[in-house]
């Protein structure tokens, strides 16, 4: 009874805030990503991120409808996604069971959703700031939570000696990480202060260090080779030397503890690098064979999980949740014409921020929008290895990407003002 209460009056007071700022939806769903996972309140399971999407999405029907809400013109990047939905959307007819068909498909709407929202709500440098501080705060607590868990050995049955944080598992921790690490060095290249650059450069070492002991092979070089294209943008010389220095730092601490040494030895050996390969690539033939039937319209987005069970000959529930590739996942369940629909949208959104880069180049907000494309870039590349979407990280990346055109469009019309 007293959780009820507790969980109304929460509700209430999450309600009354959106209702006065609208803007300030897109920072409760940053925080209630890292618990996307069902909470249990008696009998009922709580979805806050659904709950606080869905009080986002009824307040702004709401100002629409009395003339409060005429804000919501702003459709940049969003017709290049009409393609893929309707292709996701057409799978409803191969749909087995009904409700899973639903929850993918509503996974994939929450995504464009919470863009448009973004690019809407967000249209002033403070609202940014307050936007871009929540998701640090987020991953701040985020990266508290894995570091101490770690070393008290709390999760370690199912996963081994790994961090994974809120998400119970270490490859979305490391995924989601890796999304604010390119962000986080944009915001502290793009400081004036001092006291905010070193509260950011802490930050990063902690995040850093999480990252770290993930042990996740493809969270890792997913950041790598985006850092390396950051460190390319933003034309950095005696900053990237320093910034190099702390990850000497930060790395010479971790490895001063012997289980960590042994630990990465352990999972760094030769062995058990082709076991990890062996098992993603066994995933390709799984679904090639669910797909060589229907290549053009896949077999129906949601019906993954029900039909695996006649072609994996393995027995191993994680190959039965997802095929540890987004893009592979996509080609699956929506077919060569979903694929390509997918693909065609990413094209464009890379595009537009590559050309966005010149409107940016000498402005104060080009480190931060460089640090934006990182993260946007490195969920892509994690992605060849992980389906990110399952854990509500696609949200943070929608996030993410609404703010970096939210950037473009401030400074286009800086440079062309209205005339009245």
């Amino acid at each position: 009874m007293i959780s009820w209460i507790i969980t109304i009056v929460v509700v209430c007071i999450i309600t009354s805030v959106i209702f006065c700022k609208p803007y300030l939806g897109i920072a409760f769903v940053v925080f209630s990503i890292p618990f996307e996972g069902v909470i249990g309140l008696d009998s009922i399971s709580f979805y806050p991120l659904e709950v606080i999407l869905a009080i986002l999405c009824l307040i702004c029907l709401y100002k629409l409808m009395v003339g409060k809400g005429d804000c919501f013109r702003n459709t940049k990047l969003m017709y290049c996604c009409i393609p893929f939905v309707l292709c996701f959307m057409l799978s409803v007819v191969k749909s087995i069971e009904f409700s899973l068909t639903l929850k993918e498909i509503v996974r994939w709407l929450e995504l464009f959703l919470i863009y448009f929202l973004t690019i809407n709500l967000i249209n002033q440098e403070n609202k940014v700031k307050i936007i871009l501080y929540s998701m640090v705060s987020a991953v701040a607590l985020v990266s508290t939570y894995g570091f101490i868990t770690y070393y008290n050995n709390v999760g370690y049955a199912s996963w081994g000696h790994r961090a994974s944080s809120f998400f119970g598992n270490p490859n979305p921790l490391a995924g989601y990480v890796n999304l604010m690490i390119p962000v986080i060095f944009g915001m502290l290249m793009a400081s004036a202060s001092l006291r905010v650059r070193i509260m950011l450069g802490a930050l990063a070492v902690l995040s850093l260090i999480v990252w770290f002991l993930s042990f996740s092979i493809s969270g890792w070089l997913s950041l790598i080779l985006t850092m390396v294209l950051v460190f390319f943008l933003t034309k950095a010389n005696k900053r990237v030397l320093s910034f190099f220095a702390i990850l000497f730092v930060i790395f010479a601490i971790t490895f001063l503890s012997s289980d960590n040494i042994n630990n990465f030895m352990e999972r760094e050996r030769l062995q058990s690098v082709r076991s990890s390969i062996k098992y993603r690539v066994m995933c390709y033939p799984i679904g090639f064979n669910m797909v060589k039937d229907d290549l053009i319209l896949g077999t129906g987005i949601g019906n993954y999980s029900l039909l695996i069970t006649k072609f994996n000959k393995y027995d191993d529930s994680i190959i039965q949740n997802h095929l540890h590739s987004l893009y592979f996942q996509v080609l699956v369940e929506t077919g060569a014409m979903g694929l390509i629909a997918f693909v065609f949208w990413l094209v464009c959104i890379v595009k537009s921020l590559v050309g966005s880069l010149k409107v940016l180049e000498k402005t104060r907000n080009y480190s931060l929008f460089v640090g934006l494309i990182g993260g946007i870039i490195v969920y892509l590349f994690n992605n060849l290895a992980e389906v990110l979407t399952v854990h509500g990280i696609h949200l943070q990346w929608g996030i993410i990407l609404g703010i970096a055109v939210v950037l473009t469009q401030l400074r286009e019309e800086e440079e062309c003002p209205e005339m009245v």
